[in-house]
């Protein structure tokens, strides 16, 4: 479950890749996801949602119009 002391904003155009969400997202987490390589980040839609694939451009999921609070993406730790 996420709370929302775990809730963080990275602003990246939709026409980039998942694949630099997750160097982002490292960067963000750091020190905690420093030994974690970033090809191990996992990126989902929900808690439970579909996993995003590294070389497909985020606005390919995210096709209708944004709201003012822009999009959602849950980070999983990879597992060991």
């Amino acid at each position: 479950k996420y709370s929302e002391d775990e809730v963080f904003t990275i602003e990246i155009s939709e026409d980039k890749k998942y694949e630099l969400l997750k160097h982002m997202v490292k960067k963000r987490l750091a020190p905690l996801f420093d030994p974690i390589p970033s090809t191990q980040i996992i990126l989902r839609s929900s808690p439970n949602g579909i996993i995003f694939k590294p070389m497909i451009k985020i606005s390919k999921d995210f096709t209708s119009t944004l709201d003012e609070n822009g999009v959602h993406i849950y980070v999983d730790p990879p597992r060991n």
